[in-house]
C-alpha cells in the first residue's frame, strides 16, 4: 500500500516537471517584443595626423663589452629619415611573385591504415577528398605529405601548406 500512494504522488511530478521543461524548450523565448528596434550606428574612425618629431637620444652609457663609456648624440629627425630611406632602398630586394591564383588548400592530417599507403585529408575549395601520394585533385598535385605539413603543386608551382 505504501508503494501505490508514493507512485501516484511521484507519477504527477514527473509528468509536470517534464512539461515545464518541453514548455521552456519550445515555446518561451521565441516571441520577440514589439518595442525591439535595433540602432545601427556606423563607426567612424577619427583621424588623426602624425607629425614627425625629432628627438635627440644621449648615449653616454658604459659599454658592456668594451668597457668604455659610449659618448655621442644621435640625432632623429630629417637627417635620420634621409638615412633609413636609402637604407631601406638597399635592402629591396626583387621577389618572384607567384602570379597564379591558388585554389583555397587546407590539409587536415593523414590516416595512418596500411603501411604501404596512408590516406590524406585534404580540403580544396570548401570541398573534403581522401588522397594519396602523386594524386591529382582539381589540377593539384600532391607531391609529399608529413604529420605537420603537405607539400602540393598547382601550375607547375610548388608550395607548402602547415596543418
Amino acid at each position: 500500500m505504501k508503494n501505490k500512494k508514493l507512485t501516484y504522488i511521484l507519477l504527477p511530478l514527473v509528468i509536470i516537471v517534464w512539461g515545464l521543461v518541453v514548455y521552456r524548450m519550445f515555446f518561451e523565448g521565441r516571441t520577440k517584443p514589439d518595442n525591439l528596434t535595433q540602432i545601427i550606428k556606423p563607426i567612424v574612425k577619427e583621424q588623426t595626423q602624425t607629425k614627425n618629431k625629432t628627438y635627440k637620444l644621449i648615449a653616454n652609457y658604459r659599454d658592456p663589452f668594451l668597457d668604455k663609456t659610449a659618448s655621442g648624440n644621435i640625432e632623429s629627425g630629417e637627417k635620420q629619415n634621409k638615412q633609413t630611406e636609402s637604407n631601406t632602398n638597399l635592402r629591396r630586394r626583387r621577389t618572384s611573385v607567384s602570379r597564379v591564383r591558388w585554389p583555397e588548400i587546407e590539409y587536415g592530417g593523414f590516416v595512418e591504415g596500411n603501411k604501404a599507403k596512408q590516406t590524406i585529408l585534404i580540403k580544396i575549395n570548401k570541398r573534403d577528398y581522401l588522397a594519396y601520394k602523386g594524386d591529382t585533385i582539381e589540377q593539384v598535385i600532391v607531391k609529399e605529405f608529413y604529420g605537420d605539413s603537405l607539400i602540393v603543386i598547382y601550375s607547375n608551382e610548388e608550395k607548402t601548406l602547415l596543418k
